[in-house]
């Protein structure tokens, strides 16, 4: 096993990365409840991260169902904070 930043653990650390970089693009103030669901995604792919090194390290199966579930909660989240920051910063632009 490798410790690196490919998977949920990557993608999470990602959309942090970029949420901490859109404070400097100056649409922060416009799009501050939808960053909460992006934050709130990038939190669940991290405990799904986690979870996953669990489950590798003590090898039991119900656990790798948690991490499913995290990751899919996680997508939705991130679809919903994107899904409504485009069509709040769209609605801006005209």
């Amino acid at each position: 096993m490798v410790l690196g930043f490919e998977g949920s653990l990557g993608v999470g650390i990602g959309l942090l990365l970029g949420l901490a970089f859109l404070k400097y693009s100056g649409y922060v103030d416009a799009v501050k409840k939808e960053l909460g669901y992006i934050a709130s995604g990038a939190v669940f792919l991290l405990l799904g991260a986690v979870v996953s090194t669990v489950a590798a390290s003590i090898n039991i199966a119900a656990i790798s169902y948690v991490e499913l579930i995290f990751v899919v909660i996680a997508f939705i989240l991130v679809l919903i904070g994107a899904i409504t920051m485009a069509i709040q910063i769209f609605s801006k632009l005209r």
